[in-house]
């Protein structure tokens, strides 16, 4: 028997795909999707490890059949005829392997889903590691094309019939129903084209040469108005094969060829589409003569790209993604040892993600620079003064225009604490920003620092679960008043069992264990029994309704703020927690999925963004402080 098989372990350490090769791939895709004006989605993804461990049990591969989707992208056109646009062009781009489609036949419907299999280029294939091969993994890639409409019925077809089938057994008019839906998919399909076919006939027939050609040849084109002595030769030109109607008549298959034979993208819109089908079928010498005038593949390209004009340089505008300013904790080595530790943990970051890059990189912590095109590091390290800094950047290989800049500063404040200040950011061009989902991202040598030596932000911050005592009240109150205070403050107010203590069963509803362990090194999380929330609530001056919740208090809280619905501090109740529902990307299967959990779940990735929101609230509000001195 042939087949083989691996763990995710092994995956792992011998399947390394750089995220440039899945990048490249897409990018050489989309630019001939952009080149001839189609309308289209396009998806892109590298299997993960445990993806390739079930596809390594579930199907026999080995020597003689291979796994051929390693890197696999996704092409969801609009309209059904760009299907056969799409094939004809990756066949000219790619070594072509195999083309694969879905069969159909007279007596069903099925989702028209047509897959290729391509050789990967030479230069892309050298950048993979040489185990990858060794794993009974193709050197090939995967391209799947589908309409919108398919790809959206696909996801439910594949989840909700495919590997739920118990639920059609003995159902035929319920399966019956499910397909019909897939019949008026199909016929939406075809019925688009044909609309825009009829469209384009009546206004040709009434002379709207600009609708005509926008609704027969269906690209995206740009709002440019025709020539005036353009459509001066439509009006004129009224022979039995005028030239009006042989623009009409020509296939869309013939423009979108000569869009492919340009050496370069040009701009899309009526008078450059005219002169492409006069160049191929009309051969007018009048259009000749006014496209050569107009020098028409040039005219408006100063806002089609940079190929013609030079834009104003503008400064990038940079925002935090992560952001904390703590002080390093004494409790397991002395102050000078917890600044030199810091030092080596940001050291050790540094050589992980930098070091091949550069072939002198100093094995242990020191001052150097060093610079390559697209990469910078500065490690300034002063171990006598108890100080050491460090900045990097690096552009982002999967966001053109976009730069990541990583900071950190460890320096001996003037009252003996030994601070720590770390903040992760990307900076893109103004125009850019507005386009762009804020996240968080916290750099892991903060995350080691905070683990192995630990950090104050006015109290110790844990990821180990806190239960609030009658000693620690004050101090709990002290907490939440300070001025000083940078983390947001999360409360858990549980009610009590029979024996007297905290109720466990309610408190896994919040999932408080797997919440402290991942925000406690920037959140201060406690638990305590509801007599430690009355006693809170009396300390600070706010109302205590007496029902178990949870109580957050952002950075920079003040009783005076007033009750909860400002904003200013927030309550959740068990009814919050049944309630929620969230929405969420998610690694799953074969990439990135959408997917909605509700209930417990739901509220702790609720909460665990409403903390990491906090953080990000106050490093935008430092920063237009600093901005405005």
């Amino acid at each position: 028997m042939d087949k083989v098989t691996f763990t995710r372990e092994e995956i792992e350490s011998r399947v390394k795909v750089p995220a440039i090769v899945e990048v490249e791939l897409r990018h050489l895709v989309e630019e001939r999707l952009k080149q001839c004006g189609l309308y289209y989605r396009i998806f892109s993804r590298i299997k993960t490890a445990n993806s390739l461990a079930r596809k390594y049990q579930i199907k026999d591969y080995g020597e003689k059949k291979k796994i051929q989707d390693l890197i696999g992208l996704r092409i969801d056109v609009y309209f059904e005829d760009d299907l056969h646009v799409c094939q004809k062009f990756l066949a000219e781009m790619f070594s072509l392997v195999e083309w694969s489609r879905s069969e159909q036949t007279e007596a069903e419907f099925k989702p028209v889903k047509i897959n290729g299999v391509f050789r990967l280029p030479m230069y892309l294939r050298k950048l993979i590691t040489d185990d990858t091969w060794d794993m009974a993994i193709d050197d090939t890639f995967e391209i799947q094309l589908k309409t919108v409409f398919f790809e959206g019925w696909h996801e439910i077809e594949h989840d909700m019939k495919y590997k739920g089938g118990e639920l059609w057994e003995g159902r035929v008019s319920f399966a019956r129903y499910f397909n019909s839906i897939l019949a008026t998919l199909e016929l939406c399909d075809k019925s688009l084209v044909t609309l825009f076919e009829n469209l384009g006939h009546d206004l040709y027939k009434d002379g709207n040469w600009s609708g005509m050609m926008k609704a027969h040849y269906r690209l995206k084109m740009q709002e440019v108005p025709m020539y005036p002595e353009l459509e001066q030769i439509l009006d004129e030109d009224k022979g039995e094969n005028n030239i009006g109607k042989i623009l009409f008549k020509t296939d869309r298959q013939v423009l979108i060829d000569e869009l492919f034979r340009l050496p370069r993208r040009v701009p899309i819109n009526v008078n450059t589409i005219a002169a492409l089908i006069n160049r191929a079928v009309i051969h007018d010498d009048r259009l000749t003569k006014l496209f050569d005038d107009k020098d028409v593949f040039d005219d408006g390209n100063e806002q089609f790209g940079e190929e013609v004009s030079f834009r104003q340089m503008e400064p990038l505008r940079r925002t935090s993604v992560f952001h904390a300013k703590v002080n390093l904790s004494t409790f397991r080595m002395e102050r000078h040892e917890a600044c030199l530790e810091a030092g080596r943990l940001t050291f050790q970051w540094l050589n992980e993600k930098y070091g091949r890059l550069f072939r002198s990189f100093p094995h242990q912590p020191e001052s150097f620079e060093r610079n390559i095109l697209g990469y910078q590091i500065n490690f300034n390290y002063e171990p006598e003064r108890d100080f050491w800094s460090m900045r990097a950047s690096n552009i982002d290989l999967e966001a053109p225009g976009q730069v990541w800049l990583v900071e950190a500063v460890c320096w001996l404040a003037g009252d003996g604490r030994q601070m720590l200040l770390v903040d992760n950011s990307y900076a893109v061009a103004d125009e850019r920003f507005g386009y762009l989902n804020r996240y968080f991202s916290c750099p892991r040598f903060y995350s080691n620092i905070a683990d192995r030596i630990g950090v104050f932000d006015v109290r110790y911050c844990s990821t180990s679960r806190r239960i609030l005592r009658d000693r620690g009240i004050d101090k709990v109150i002290d907490l939440i008043q300070s001025g000083r205070r940078t983390f947001p403050v999360c409360l858990f107010f549980s009610p009590s069992t029979d024996n007297g203590w905290l109720n466990e069963e309610w408190l896994e509803k919040f999932r408080v264990y797997d919440f402290t362990r991942m925000a406690g090194r920037y959140t201060h999380i406690y638990t305590g029994d509801l007599d430690a929330g009355k006693a809170v609530a009396e300390g600070l001056g706010i109302s205590w309704d007496e029902r178990p919740g949870v109580w957050i208090f952002p950075a920079g809280f003040a009783p005076a703020d007033g009750a909860s619905e400002d904003g200013r501090w927030r309550v959740y109740h068990e009814e919050d927690v049944i309630n929620c529902s969230y929405g969420r990307q998610q690694l799953r299967n074969e990439g990135h999925r959408y997917v909605l959990v509700r209930g417990g779940q739901a509220f702790y990735y609720k909460l665990l963004h409403e903390m990491r929101d906090e953080m990000l609230d106050a490093a935008a509000a430092e920063q237009n402080v600093q901005e405005n001195l």
